[in-house]
């Protein structure tokens, strides 16, 4: 066979199997979902394996939301993860409240929510995601771990389509959703009418080092800093990150850490075999705007010398409740699809022990794309380490090609460096036309956390125009919180001389700081913020915010107790301080 008869023979081959996935898609029943009258659930049945029918079906789950006025059309959104679970869909959830024309429909990709992949290795309490229990996962799981990969989910997409009814309809995807409405979008691009990614995953850099992550913290916190934000805490933030990614190298970067009871304990960040302690830390900012905002003064302490600001971040981090459920998100089913979809360097036929060598020359090699970072810090903790261990890699990645031409638009976070707006700006270059909005003030995950961003996508679906700018004034960059000084000799007096001045400073620096700390703890999910040096504070709002303080310290030496209140201007309320000696009050 000449190569051209060959090259024609595998076209159809391969436009046969698409075809096959459509074929098989019936018109899908919709009840009422129990205990949400206004939601609508139903059952998408699909092949495991189209080329096998034999091999079974998954019933993947399906919401919709009807159009609460003159029905336009039909959006899809896709969840992230991969692995986490597109439902339930809640009846006032704030996308399909902008887009009340509109049919909204979520559904489980396959190995997701109800039907969710599962392996003890990985959903057990306290397990870990080394390659080992990698590895054991895949064990676990079984051969069918090789149907879960972005384009069996991308054909999944267009038997729900066909199962809908519908001619063509409005895809949009959050986060690893982007990469699969992606990939739709390249497959049937005249089944796409709009197209809507948020926080975008770029195809091209899908190879599991997670690199622009890595590369985005040249451009985030100067971002945050900006605009003389950080006059008052640092004149470099990438110089502070630089100065610990050093000093944690080769030596644990020890401190005292305030637990969420209040009490001190000792703990470390970095060193040895744990370089992706300060990536995890700064990561967790992508979720969480309000640590983000303790990131400056948190890095430019513990670069001077003082380690408990960055610790109270590592509390809040790690203290974020139980790992989700599969049902919610499923950990087996994001490495079966991660490792199927990433660009490592070896195949399936590659010996898993000739892999963890691969993986390291490859992190060297392209060690300048994580600056200021290292390859030490972006391997250990990388998908690309984890898949070392899963049998399958990658056998038909997302290539970075051209999107339809339709009205698209995408949108990304200021401070999102998992999904970096240079990954947007990537991708919009391959999308003609196409509307690019910044939201300064989000991380990750910008659909229905910002009116303004929900009002484009409004506008896009309507065919009004769509400002790329609308949300620069709604969302601004959030204001950085200066961290107080470790100790009272540091602190300068206010309201009277020497001592006495100082503590009755340090007091009100503790009052601030548990004002402009609280939306990192309540971001987090937690119902108390741990003290920089001890104690705790809660926000509690049944007679109107309250602030309540118990032994809560910001500067050593000195803590407050007490109750504010929030008067709609201002915090009102006493404290009792805590000082040395005698210097309580």
């Amino acid at each position: 066979m000449t190569r051209l008869c060959m090259l024609i023979a595998l076209a159809t081959t391969a436009m046969a199997t698409v075809l096959a996935g459509t074929a098989a898609a019936a018109p899908m029943d919709f009840t009422r979902c129990p205990g949400r009258p206004a939601v609508q659930c139903g059952t998408l049945v699909v092949p495991l394996d189209r080329a096998d029918p034999a091999k079974g079906t998954l019933s993947l789950h399906v919401e919709r939301l009807p159009a609460r006025s003159a029905r336009r059309g039909t959006f899809v959104l896709l969840a992230g993860g991969p692995g986490q679970a597109g439902t339930p869909v809640s009846p006032e959830d704030p996308v399909a409240m902008a887009i009340p024309g509109w049919d909204y429909v979520m559904f489980d990709q396959r190995g997701t929510g109800r039907a969710a992949l599962r392996c003890r290795a990985l959903d057990a309490r306290g397990a870990s995601e080394t390659p080992a229990a990698v590895g054991k996962c895949a064990e676990q799981v079984g051969p069918n771990r090789a149907f879960y990969g972005s384009r069996e989910s991308a054909l999944d997409i267009n038997d729900l389509r066909a199962g809908l009814g519908l001619e063509s309809f409005a895809l949009g995807g959050v986060s690893y959703g982007t990469y699969v409405a992606q990939y739709y979008a390249q497959m049937f691009p005249t089944r796409v009418s709009h197209l809507v990614l948020d926080s975008v995953v770029d195809p091209a850099t899908f190879n599991g080092l997670d690199a622009p992550f890595f590369a985005s913290a040249n451009a985030v916190l100067p971002a945050l800093c900006a605009g003389r934000r950080c006059r008052d805490i640092t004149s470099d933030p990438v110089a502070d990150l630089t100065t610990l990614l050093a000093r944690t190298a080769s030596t644990a970067l020890h401190g005292r850490r305030t637990t969420l009871s209040g009490s001190v304990v000792r703990s470390s960040i970095g060193g040895p075999g744990n370089q992706g302690d300060l990536p995890a830390l700064l990561a967790a900012g992508d979720l969480d705007i309000g640590l983000r905002r303790l990131w400056p003064g948190a890095a430019r302490a513990a670069a001077s010398g003082d380690a408990s600001p960055l610790m109270r971040i590592l509390t809040i981090a790690a203290s974020s409740g139980a790992p989700p459920p599969p049902t919610e998100i499923s950990s087996a089913l994001f490495w079966a699809t991660t490792c199927e979809d990433s660009r490592v360097p070896w195949t399936s036929a590659t010996p898993l022990d000739q892999r963890p060598a691969l993986a390291q020359a490859n992190a060297d090699a392209n060690a300048a794309a994580f600056a200021p970072f290292s390859a030490a810090n972006a391997l250990p903790d990388s998908t690309a380490n984890g898949c070392t261990a899963w049998p399958e890699a990658a056998t038909d990645p997302l290539q970075p090609g051209p999107l339809p031409q339709v009205p698209t638009l995408l949108l990304a976070g200021g401070q999102d460096m998992r999904t970096p707006t240079a990954s947007a700006q990537a991708v919009a270059a391959r999308a003609p036309g196409s509307f690019l909005l910044q939201v300064p003030g989000a991380g990750h995950s910008v659909l229905g956390s910002t009116t303004c961003a929900d009002n484009q996508l409004a506008n896009l679906l309507a065919g009004r125009r769509v400002s790329t700018a609308a949300c620069n004034r709604e969302s601004p960059t959030p204001w950085p919180v200066q961290a107080p000084p470790a100790g009272l000799a540091a602190v300068a007096p206010s309201g009277a001389r020497g001592t006495a001045g100082r503590v009755a400073h340090a007091a009100r620096m503790a009052v601030r700081d548990g004002v402009d700390a609280m939306d990192a703890a309540a971001g987090a999910g937690l119902d108390r913020l741990p003290g920089i040096r001890g104690g705790t504070a809660r926000q509690l709002g049944s007679f109107g915010p309250q602030i309540v303080y118990s032994r809560f310290s910001a500067v050593r030496g000195v803590s407050i107790t007490g109750t504010l209140r929030f008067n709609g201007r201002s915090f009102q309320g006493s404290v009792r301080v805590n000082g040395p000696g005698a210097w309580d009050g």
